[in-house]
């Protein structure tokens, strides 16, 4: 300990850093800038580059390894292997043995796409070899084809969907290109130091160790004693997290390799073992590293960041903007093929967010460095690169991705009570990249709740200061399923008089109750009795409509209205719409419609919309621009 430096002035500064800079960016109102970037700005403001405020010494040099390593722990542990193995699946007989069948596997699709990236490039690198910019090509094509996994995924988390389809495709991109090129960084260091060192191939055994893991892990599944010790005191989850996280470090760091990448594979090795628990163990991991760890690795990067490097160096200054739109470039053009399968607007905004580097640039730029694979110039260049992507590439996600998608302060949906259907619902919501509030006046509910991620509210919902509070009045829907019938139907007819609010949905199965809310023209009535006994009927009645829409999962239905000026007057027949999209039937003036070609739209009509979840979000934009 005598041999140690450290300095708690320092480390106030950081940490009450970390905890003013996520305030101020929620301040801001006309630019949205990610959390994570506002922690560089800030360090960068108080390190080497701006007032020199801070001096790294070795519990902060600690602290920034740490947050690095739990960074690509909880990238690791961010990837749903439900979703990624469960699309396939998914598709009919017809299109299973189609190229598009193949590509909308989100793993191959990823490695296409890292493909086409790195032969892009080795080119442009080879290029700088030849004018004398860096030594070595194929390090700097891989320092370039890496995909910052620790900011794209807190921007994903920030919008709420890392879970979504979208979000599942991105982040397994940015996988693909933190894991592959971790791999390859470490061929390519032994071929340029001299050859090929055969220890590098024990790095499978770390590949094989996270199946052997997960083999171990299924021998002790459901065993009582292991069930006891999850919750209280002991959190024996959280402590085996942590101990392979460890494991795989020290492993890591034995034969070589980059510890970095054993972080990665144990938070995938957890992410395998906890799929039934998944959300429970990822929220409490989660709030250890953005509570602390992670936000005082970024600031720390910003810290450590030294400018001066580039003044006194112009042609190191004169690369900076080069390697910077060389970036997009390279990263961005094969992304475009993400197009296959989303919307255009989504496209350009996912291929930004996957130009975007940070951790594994600056940790191969070090490594090179190290070797004299490249110059400090050259260093710092790759750095300031990594930086400014980490700032403008999430800014311009931000301002291109769908703001129907995006979390809205305007646009969420209010469910009161805390059962398990509704518990159930919110999940569903979630995914789809709703914003979802549950209120419940049992606290251990809404502890429930806030575990798996769905923002839980505690409080009476007949408290109309609560209500008024959470701007009830801007709900998109409102839920009533508190479970007791009398309830519901007190709380359902408050809201309608009290809000006049038009979504208003209550689940009633008592015929009184019934017949008391159908006379209040705001309420929209749920019989879960009659509601099952009628999904029943239409599956025995129609069993190939049900089954479609069982197995297409991605088929979303939703109400539009027509707002749009141009389609005033448009028939159905000179409307384009997409293929998947199909207009049901149209509701006006209190009458439902059946579509036809010659059917005329109106200003107000509300249509409903069955289609794929993207295809439907296009229209619904077209359909209500004003």
């Amino acid at each position: 300990m005598e041999d140690t430096s450290f300095s708690f002035t320092s480390l106030l500064i950081v940490t009450v850093l970390s905890f003013i800079v996520p305030i101020v960016i929620t301040k801001l109102k006309r630019i949205h800038i990610p959390i994570v970037v506002g922690e560089i700005l800030a360090g960068i403001l108080i390190g080497k580059s701006g007032f020199n405020l801070v001096a790294m010494d070795d519990w902060l040099n600690f602290i920034m390894f740490f947050g690095l390593a739990y960074l690509m722990f909880t990238s690791g542990l961010e990837i749903d292997f439900n979703i990624l193995f469960d699309k396939t699946n998914r598709e009919s007989e017809n299109t299973r043995k189609s190229w598009q069948h193949y590509l909308k596997n989100p793993v191959l699709f990823s490695t296409i796409i890292l493909f086409i990236t790195l032969i892009f490039a080795y080119f442009v690198s080879f290029v700088m070899m030849k004018i004398q910019f860096v030594k070595d090509p194929l390090l700097m094509s891989l320092i370039i084809g890496t995909t910052s996994l620790g900011v794209v995924v807190p921007i994903l988390k920030e919008k709420k969907i890392s879970g979504t389809p979208f979000g599942q495709y991105i982040i397994t991109n940015a996988v693909m290109a933190d894991f592959v090129t971790m791999l390859l960084i470490s061929v390519a260091v032994s071929l340029f130091k001299g050859g090929f060192r055969p220890e590098i191939l024990l790095v499978f055994g770390l590949l094989l160790l996270v199946f052997v893991f997960y083999w171990i892990s299924k021998k002790f599944e459901g065993n009582k004693l292991f069930e006891d010790l999850a919750h209280g005191t002991a959190q024996i989850g959280i402590r085996g997290s942590f101990a392979l996280m460890l494991i795989f470090l020290v492993l890591a760091e034995s034969i070589g390799v980059e510890m970095i990448l054993g972080a990665f594979l144990a938070g995938v090795v957890v992410s395998l073992i906890s799929q039934n628990r998944r959300e429970e163990i990822y929220h409490k991991l989660d709030a250890i590293g953005f509570g602390f760890l992670i936000p005082m690795f970024f600031i720390l990067v910003g810290v450590t960041f030294d400018l001066n490097i580039l003044i006194h160096n112009p042609k190191a200054l004169l690369f900076v903007p080069i390697l910077f739109i060389l970036t997009y470039l390279v990263k961005g053009t094969p992304a475009l093929l993400l197009r296959l399968f989303f919307p255009w607007k989504k496209t350009i905004a996912g291929s930004i967010l996957l130009t975007t580097q940070m951790s594994v640039t600056i940790a191969a730029a070090a490594i090179g460095l190290q070797v004299g694979a490249i110059s400090p110039e050259v260093n710092a260049t790759i750095v300031l690169v990594a930086i400014l992507t980490s700032i403008t590439s999430p800014i311009l996600f931000g301002k291109l991705f769908p703001p129907s998608l995006e979390e809205k302060e305007d646009e969420h949906v209010l469910i009161i009570g805390a059962t398990k259907n509704a518990i159930l619902l919110a999940k569903n919501l979630l995914k789809s990249g709703m914003r979802t509030l549950i209120i419940d006046s049992d606290r251990k509910k809404i502890d429930e709740v806030t575990r798996i991620g769905v923002e839980g509210v505690f409080g009476d919902a007949m408290d109309l200061s609560l209500l008024d509070e959470l701007e009830i009045e801007k709900s998109k829907s409102m839920i009533i399923a508190t479970g007791n019938d009398q309830i519901n139907f007190q709380i359902a007819e408050k809201m309608a008089n009290q809000y006049r609010l038009n979504h208003l949905v209550v689940l009633l199965s008592d015929p009184i109750l019934i017949d008391k809310a159908k006379s209040n023209r705001n309420i929209r009535i749920i019989n879960p009795k009659l509601s099952t006994v009628s999904l029943l009927m239409n599956m025995i009645k129609h069993p190939l409509a049900a089954d479609i829409l069982e197995d297409r999962r991605d088929l979303h239905m939703e109400e539009v209205e027509i707002t749009n000026p141009r389609l005033i007057g448009i028939s159905l027949r000179y409307l384009k719409l997409a293929r998947d999209v199909l207009i049901s039937s149209i509701y006006r003036n209190g009458e439902t419609l059946l579509p036809h070609g010659d059917s005329e739209f109106q200003f107000g009509d509300i249509l409903l919309v069955l289609g794929t979840t993207d295809a439907v979000q296009e229209f619904k934009r077209h359909a209500s621009t004003l």
